[in-house]
C-alpha cells in the first residue's frame, strides 16, 4: 500500500511538472503603450513642409515657407530599445533677386528616443543634439511630426519649423 502511495505522488508530481509553463529564460516585458506603441516600426516620409527663414550676413533675413519637393525618407522606431534610425531628404526653394534657387534639406541619423507624452517625443541625435517633435493630425496610420531644424548652409543659416508627414509602412 505504501508503494502505491509513493507511485501516486510521483505520478502527480510528473503530471504537475508537465503542466507547468516552461520558462525559456526570457523575461516578460510590459506591453508598449501610448505613442511608443503607435510609433514602433517603420514609417515613410511622404511630405515635408517648412516655415522659417534663411539668415545671411550679406542678404539679411529671407523668409522661407512652402512644401518641399523631391521629398523622401523614413523613420524606423524601435520603441522597446528606445532608438530610432531616420533620414529625410527634401528640397526647398529660396527666391533671391527674382530667381528661384533650390536648397536641399537633409536630416538623418540614429538616436535615442524618449516618448514624453502621447503628443511629443525627443530624438537625442549625436550630430544634431536633442530634437523635440510635436505630434498633430494623427490617424490610425499616419501623423505629422513638427520639429525645429537649424543648419548652416552655403547660403547662410537656415532656421525652420519642419513638418514631417509620416505614414506607417
Amino acid at each position: 500500500m505504501k508503494n502505491i502511495g509513493i507511485i501516486g505522488v510521483l505520478v502527480l508530481s510528473l503530471a504537475f511538472a508537465a503542466c507547468r509553463k516552461k520558462d525559456d529564460g526570457s523575461s516578460s516585458q510590459a506591453p508598449l503603450t501610448g505613442l511608443a506603441a503607435f510609433l514602433n516600426g517603420d514609417f515613410e516620409v511622404t511630405q515635408a513642409d517648412y516655415n522659417g527663414s534663411l539668415q545671411s550676413g550679406v542678404l539679411g533675413t529671407i523668409p522661407l515657407a512652402g512644401t518641399g519637393t523631391n521629398t523622401s525618407g523614413n523613420y524606423n522606431f524601435d520603441a522597446r530599445n528606445k532608438t530610432v534610425d531616420y533620414q529625410v531628404s527634401s528640397t526647398m526653394e529660396v527666391n533671391l533677386f527674382g530667381q528661384t534657387l533650390p536648397v536641399p534639406i537633409n536630416v538623418g541619423g540614429t538616436g535615442d528616443v524618449t516618448y514624453t507624452s502621447d503628443t511629443q517625443f525627443i530624438i537625442d541625435d549625436p550630430s544634431y543634439g536633442p530634437m523635440t517633435y510635436n505630434i498633430s493630425n494623427k490617424t490610425e496610420t499616419s501623423l505629422v511630426a513638427t520639429t525645429r531644424y537649424q543648419n548652416d548652409t552655403t547660403f547662410g543659416t537656415v532656421d525652420l519649423l519642419l513638418d514631417v508627414y509620416l505614414t506607417k509602412k
